[in-house]
C-alpha cells in the first residue's frame, strides 16, 4: 500500500473511530521505521523454527511485524541510547527473543532472558544460531521465578505483564526491583488508563463482533495513569527517566525508570 493511500485512509476515518485511526497511525509509523526495527531473519528460517519447536504462531508473527509494535521497539531503542553495549540486559517474558536479538545486532553481548514457555526459549536458541550468537535464556515463571538475575544494568519487561490475570506493575518491581544496579534502569510498557473510556474495553478484542453474552473478559487486565505508575515505582526506589504515549490500539505508554536507591 502506498504512503499516500495510507494518509488518505487515515484522514477519511476522522475522529469518530479512534481505534481505527490509532491502528492506521501505528501502521504508517511502522512502515516508516521498518528499516530500524526489523530483525531481518529470513521468513523460511522463521517458519522452520516455529515448526521445529512447535512454538505458538504468535512468536513468528511478532518477529515479522516487529516494526509495527512500538511498545517493544521504543524501549529497546532507548536502551541503546542510555547504556553502552557492554551493559548487562535481562528481559523477563522474553518470548522467542526478538528484542534480545535486536539488541545483539546492535553490539550488545551480555544478554539474558526468561520465559515460561519451553517452545519459545527453544525458538530463541534457534534464532540465535541463525545470527551465530548465543543468548543466556532459561525457562522460568517470571512472577514466581526460580532464578533472578543479579546486578543488571537494564531489566526489560514488555507486552506480557498486563495479560496475566491478577498481576500488577507492583509485582514486577517487587520481584525484580533489587535485581537492577543502583542507577540502572527498568524498561517497560503499560496499557494507558485512556483505554477505559473506549468502547468495548471490558471485552476481549477478538470478540467484539460476538453477542455480549459470548464475549470473554479483556486480555488487558490492568491499565494505569502516568501518576499511578510514578507512585508505584517510587515505592521501590525508582523514578521515570523517559516516557512516551503511543498512538496504538489499545493506547499504551512506554517508560524507562531509573533506580535511585
Amino acid at each position: 500500500m502506498k504512503l499516500w493511500t495510507l494518509f488518505a485512509f487515515t484522514a477519511s476515518i476522522g475522529m469518530g473511530d479512534c481505534s481505527m485511526l490509532d491502528k492506521a497511525v501505528c501502521y504508517v509509523n511502522g512502515w516508516l521505521q521498518s528499516y530500524r526495527y526489523r530483525l531481518g531473519v529470513s521468513q523460511k528460517y522463521l517458519q522452520w523454527c516455529s515448526k521445529t519447536t512447535n512454538a505458538s504462531w504468535w512468536h513468528a508473527y511478532a518477529i515479522k511485524h516487529r516494526p509495527w509494535r512500538p511498545h517493544v521497539c521504543v524501549p529497546c531503542e532507548w536502551i541503546t541510547q542510555m547504556v553502552p553495549s557492554s551493559a548487562h540486559v535481562f528481559e523477563v517474558g522474553c518470548g522467542s527473543g526478538a528484542n534480545l536479538l535486536w539488541l545483539q545486532q546492535r553490539g550488545f553481548q551480555r544478554l539474558g532472558g526468561s520465559d515460561i514457555a519451553v517452545s519459545a526459549i527453544e525458538m530463541c536458541d534457534l534464532l540465535a544460531k541463525y545470527y551465530k550468537t548465543r543468548i543466556n535464556t532459561i525457562v522460568d515463571d517470571a512472577l514466581n521465578p526460580r532464578f533472578r538475575p543479579e546486578k543488571v544494568d537494564v531489566l526489560l519487561s514488555v507486552n506480557w505483564l498486563y495479560h496475566i490475570p491478577g498481576a500488577s506493575l507492583e509485582d514486577l518491581f517487587k520481584i525484580y526491583g533489587e535485581c537492577v544496579k543502583p542507577k540502572g534502569y527498568m524498561a517497560f510498557d503499560c496499557i494507558s488508563s485512556k483505554y477505559n473510556a473506549m468502547p468495548n474495553n471490558k471485552n476481549h478484542t477478538a470478540d467484539v463482533r460476538l453477542p455480549m453474552e459470548k464475549r470473554r473478559p479483556s486480555e488487558y487486565t490492568f491499565r494505569m495513569t502516568t501518576g499511578e505508575v510514578e507512585r508505584c515505582i517510587s515505592r521501590y526506589g525508582y523514578k521515570i527517566s523517559k516516557k512516551r504515549e503511543l498512538r496504538t490500539f489499545p493506547p499504551r505508554n512506554v517508560f524507562i525508570a531509573q533506580r535511585y536507591c
